[in-house]
């Protein structure tokens, strides 16, 4: 008979220990990030375009930190978007301008709302005025727009742009899309202090919110965490602007503005092209009950004494709203429309190339509104 202390098992080594701790923390950090993989593949699926496991730089940089341009041929996703740029190194497929009479051509500037941050190439406002003239066109022409758009574009590389691509494309029309951003307003300060100081911003170093904005998974809890901060936030911003006085008339990014706008004004004109401007708003200049006018009513001003046709879309979009409803910007983003917004600015721009006589005025019927 065995005694009971030959049945007691003996005890692990403290080795054995550590190998089977090692197995469950490996196991553990596998599950981790096999879990963060799946939620970023999610995330990315979610993202408009083909599927694309890591976003690649699109840009060219030049020595100046405004001489950004995009890689011709380039293809492929970038912060949230799916960018397919041409051999002229604009957003969208080759084609081929004939530069004829029967072609109606417009030439598209701006920053990333012109682009068209966020959406699709078809769903941008260049392609979808294309769409627009085309069909608005007698048989036999055909319309062309080019989106020479860029994200974190400002007046100075639009002037470039026109000049290195967009004069050689004979435009009928140049559109100058410029934002609020653009110079100093209440507005832009308002969105600094409310939304670009907020904690969460401040708690990340940019070293890290750099790579962290390359990942579809961050981008989309970042989507959620601002939805969900939507109306205290807009209620910050309200609160805020209604203490704050208006931007000086005169400042040197105002003079900035003024000087660009006249310069693509004069190149145009000087190609035999018209130009006009439209101006973005930010989210809360549409569904806030009140905000700052004065940087609408400034570029107004300036295109009124230069006789440039100016449409300001935050009144193009409040009217929508109150009217439909319905949201116009991306979810959890303040600054880009959403392919509805961007149907809005087609059509505004649709209705100036019939006021231009670049369009035979559209035909009304008694039951038609007034416009």
């Amino acid at each position: 008979m065995s005694s009971s202390s030959d049945s007691t098992p003996a005890p692990a080594s403290p080795a054995a220990g550590r190998t089977s701790l090692r197995v469950r923390l490996l196991l553990s950090l596998s599950s981790v990030l096999a879990f963060v993989l799946l939620g970023e593949c999610v995330a990315r699926v979610r993202e408009p375009g083909p599927f694309s496991l890591v976003d690649t730089n699109p840009y060219l940089t030049g020595e100046k930190s405004h001489e950004v341009r995009h890689r011709p041929g380039f293809e492929g996703r970038w912060d949230s978007t799916w960018y397919r740029i041409n051999g002229r190194g604009m957003r969208g497929p080759d084609i081929d301008w004939s530069l004829g009479d029967e072609e109606l051509r417009v030439v598209c500037l701006g920053d990333s709302c012109t682009f068209g941050k966020g959406v699709l190439e078809e769903a941008s406002w260049p392609r979808q005025l294309e769409r627009l003239l085309q069909e608005a066109l007698p048989e036999g022409q055909r319309a062309r727009v080019a989106n020479l758009g860029i994200n974190g574009g400002d007046a100075t590389s639009a002037h470039e742009l026109l000049r290195e691509q967009g004069l050689a494309l004979r435009p009928d029309l140049v559109v100058y899309g410029a934002n609020v951003n653009d110079f100093p307003n209440a507005v832009e300060a308002v969105n600094q202090k409310v939304f670009n100081e907020a904690p969460l911003k401040r708690l990340i170093p940019q070293g890290i919110l750099d790579p962290l904005n390359r990942s579809a998974l961050y981008r989309w809890a970042r989507s959620l965490y601002y939805q969900s901060r939507r109306a205290q936030d807009w209620a910050a911003a309200e609160a805020l602007a209604a203490s704050m006085g208006e931007a000086p008339a005169e400042s040197p990014a105002w003079a900035r503005q003024r000087a660009r706008v006249e310069a693509i004004q004069r190149d145009a004109l000087a190609a035999g092209a018209r130009c006009a401007i439209v101006l973005f708003p930010y989210e809360s200049q549409i569904y806030l009950d009140s905000y700052d006018t004065s940087a609408i009513e400034r570029l107004a001003a300036l295109c009124a004494e230069l006789e440039i046709p100016f449409i300001d879309l935050a009144e193009v979009f409040r009217e929508h709203f109150r009217s439909a409803g319905e949201d116009l910007f991306i979810p959890g983003d303040r600054y880009h429309p959403n392919a509805g917004g961007y149907t809005l600015v087609a059509r505004a721009l649709l209705r100036l190339a019939r006021t231009e006589g670049l369009l035979e005025a559209e035909e009304s019927s008694a039951e038609d509104p007034p416009r």
